[in-house]
C-alpha cells in the first residue's frame, strides 16, 4: 500500500496547489479534499521551536509534508513527510532557524475526502521543563581534550578551527592504542538554539539512553559523544538535541556535518539518516554499478487457499532468461517489496551485477510479501506458511517458470523475522529448499508457552540432520535487552541477535551441516543488510555449484 501511496504523492507534487494560507497555531483546519490536490499552508517557527500536532484524513489517504518557505526540503530535518490515514497521527518538526515554513497537505487516491490538521507551537524552555539527564564520560577522544585545552588557554580561535576542520567529515575517529579491533568515534554537535542536552541516536541507544547523551565542553557551543566501535562500521544514527522521549520523532536531525546519508536520492521522501562508515565496511558495490544488463522483473499475486489471503510478491527473471536454457535456480525471500525498493535494499541491482560479472548463476527470485509476519515466519505459523509456498506457490511458479526440481539449487531467505521462518521451513520442506540465506536472523525467538531462548536451535538439535546449506550473517549492533551491566556495545553480543545467530551457528556446525558464517560492523537495518546480501548470494550461487 506504501508503495502506491508513494507514487501519488511523487505525482502530486506536480498538482496544481491552492494558495498558501496563514496557519493559526491551536486553531483546527479542516478542509474537503479531493485525490491529486495539495493544500498549503505557512506559520512562522523560533529556532528550536517544536511544531507539532494531530492530523486525520477521512475516506481519503495522504501525507503531511514540513518544507521551508519555498517547498524545498529542510535541510537537517530527518523526516519531512508524514503518511496519514483514518486515524490520527501526530505530525511535526523542530525549527533549526527562525523562519517562515510550509505546511503541505496531499491527498492521494481518487474521490472526494476531507482532512483535520491542527498545529501547536512549543519552545525549547517549556517543552525542557523537569527534563534532566545525566551524561556519562566514559571514553575521551584526545582531539577533544586539545579543544578543552585551547579554550582554557583562551585561545580565541581554537573553536572555530575546530569547526572548520569537521566540516563535511562527520564525527570525528580516533585509534586506540593497543587496541586493533575498535576505533574512538566522537559526535558533535554544534549548538544553534537553546540547547538541554543532545542525544546521540542509533540501534544502541533505543534500550539504554543514558549511555549516548553528550556532554558540552565548557564556555563553548561544541557538544560531544565518544564511544568504542568496531572497526569497519557502518550504521546510521541521528542527532537528537532537547531529547524527550515523546517528541524524538520530531527532534531528531542529521548530522549537518556528515554528507553521507541513507538514502542516496536527494529527492527521496523515505526517512533520512546520517551513515557512520569506517574504513572495511562491507562493499557496497554491487548495488552502486550501473549494471551492462538489467534483468526483468514481473509484479503478481499469490492467493494460498491454506493461508486463506491473497498478498502480492515480484518475480525477478535474469538478463536473457528463456525456458529453452533453463532449469534455473529458484530463490524465494521474504519481505519481498522492502528487498526490491531502491530506498531499501537494492537487491535488484545486486543481482543484475553479480550474474554480469559470472560470480552467481543466473536466477530466478521470487520476492514475496509477508501478510502478518510473526505468523508467516514465526515460530508458531511457519508450518502452515511453509506447507502453503511448498504446495501452493512453487506449482503456480514452476508453471510459470523453468525452474530446477534439485533442492541444492533452491535456495530460501529473509532478514530478522524471514531469517527465522526461512530456517524453520527449510527444516520441514529440505527436500524442496537445500538452502537457507538468512541476514540478522531472529533465532532468539521462543517457540509458544517455551522460556528457552533461541528455540529453533533446539528444533534443529533434535530433529535429524538435514540436506540443507546455510549462509547466516549478522551484525555486531543488532537488538539488545536493557540488562546487564556490561558497556552496551558489548552487552549487544551477549544478549541480543548477535549471540542468537553465534548459538544457532554453533548447534548447525556440531550437527554437522555446511554453514557459512560472517559477521560485521553492522545494526539491524538495511544499509548493513543491502551490502552483506551479495556475500550471501555468491556463496550459495556460484557458478560451479
Amino acid at each position: 500500500m506504501r508503495v502506491f501511496l508513494h507514487l501519488a504523492v511523487l505525482l502530486c507534487l506536480a498538482c496544481s496547489a491552492q494558495a498558501q494560507e496563514a496557519l493559526t497555531f491551536g486553531a483546527p483546519v479542516t478542509r474537503n479534499i479531493a485525490g491529486g490536490e495539495t493544500h498549503s499552508y505557512t506559520f512562522a517557527a523560533n529556532a528550536g521551536d517544536l511544531v507539532t500536532g494531530p492530523a486525520v484524513f477521512r475516506q481519503l489517504d495522504g501525507v503531511v509534508q514540513f518544507l521551508d518557505h519555498a517547498g524545498n526540503r529542510i535541510p537537517g530535518v530527518r523526516v519531512r513527510q508524514w503518511f496519514v490515514g483514518a486515524s490520527s497521527r501526530r505530525v511535526g518538526l523542530v525549527a533549526p532557524v527562525a523562519g517562515t515554513y510550509l505546511v503541505r497537505v496531499v491527498a492521494s487516491g481518487a474521490g472526494q475526502g476531507a482532512y483535520t490538521l491542527t498545529l501547536e507551537r512549543v519552545g525549547v524552555a517549556a517543552r525542557m521543563d523537569g527534563v534532566s539527564v545525566s551524561p556519562k564520560d566514559v571514553n575521551t577522544s584526545e582531539r577533544i581534550r586539545q579543544l578543552a585545552r585551547d579554550v582554557q588557554q583562551r585561545n580565541r580561535d581554537a573553536v572555530d578551527q575546530f569547526w572548520r576542520e569537521r566540516a563535511g567529515d562527520g564525527p570525528l575517529v580516533e585509534p586506540i592504542p593497543d587496541n586493533d579491533r575498535e576505533q574512538l568515534v566522537t559526535f558533535v554537535w554544534r549548538e544553534a538554539f537553546e540547547t538541554h542536552n543532545v542525544l546521540v541516536s542509533w540501534e544502541l541507544s533505543a534500550v539504554r539512553e543514558d549511555d549516548y547523551y553528550m556532554n558540552r565542553l565548557p564556555n563553548t557551543h561544541v557538544w560531544y559523544k565518544t564511544i568504542k566501535v568496531h572497526r569497519g562500521a557502518r550504521f546510521t544514527y541521528s542527532l537528537v538535541p532537547n531529547h524527550r522521549s515523546a517528541d524524538w520523532l520530531f527532534t531528531a536531525t542529521l548530522d549537518p556535518l556528515n554528507p553521507r546519508v541513507s538514502q542516496d536520492d536527494p529527492s527521496s521522501l523515505v526517512d533520512q539518516n546520517s551513515v557512520l562508515e569506517l574504513p572495511g565496511a562491507p562493499d557496497e558495490s554491487w548495488f552502486r554499478r550501473t549494471p551492462v544488463r538489467r534483468g526483468a522483473v514481473e509484479p503478481k499475486k499469490f492467493k494460498s487457499e491454506a493461508l486463506k489471503n491473497e498478498r502480492d510478491m515480484w518475480i525477478y527473471t535474469p538478463p536473457g532468461y528463456a525456458a529453452t536454457a533453463g532449469p534455473y535456480p529458484l530463490l524465494v525471500l521474504f519481505d519481498g517489496e522492502t528487498y526490491i525498493r531502491p530506498e531499501f535494499n537494492k537487491a535488484l541491482l545486486t543481482l543484475d551485477n553479480l550474474i554480469a560479472n559470472g560470480l552467481i548463476r543466473p536466477v530466478v527470485v521470487c520476492f514475496i510479501n509477508s501478510v502478518n509476519r510473526a505468523v508467516d515466519q514465526g515460530l508458531v505459523g511457519a508450518g502452515v506458511y511453509g506447507d502453503a509456498i511448498v504446495r501452493e506457490l512453487l506449482p503456480q511458479l514452476r508453471s510459470a517458470y523453468a525452474l530446477s526440481m534439485n533442492p541444492r539449487d533452491n535456495m530460501i531467505g529473509g532478514f530478522s523475522q524471514g531469517g527465522l521462518g526461512a530456517s524453520l521451513i527449510a527444516l520441514r520442506h529440505s527436500d524442496v529448499f537445500g538452502n537457507v540465506l538468512s541476514q540478522s536472523g531472529n533465532f532468539r525467538a521462543r517457540t509458544a508457552g517455551s522460556a528457552e531462548p533461541s528455540s529453533i536451535a533446539r528444533l534443529y538439535l533434535d530433529a535429524p540432520r538435514q540436506p540443507v546449506r546455510f549462509y547466516i550473517e549478522t551484525g555486531l549492533y543488532e537488538l539488545a535487552p536493557p540488562a546487564g551491566s556490561l558497556p552496551m556495545h558489548e552487552l549487544a553480543l551477549d544478549y541480543g541477535i548477535t549471540v542468537g545467530n553465534r548459538h544457532f551457528r554453533d548447534v548447525l556446525v556440531a550437527k554437522g551441516y555446511d554453514v557459512t558464517y560472517r559477521e560485521t560492523a553492522g545494526a539491524h537495518e538495511w544499509v548493513h543488510w543491502r551490502a552483506t546480501l551479495a556475500d550471501g548470494l555468491i556463496t550459495l550461487l556460484r557458478p560451479s555449484q
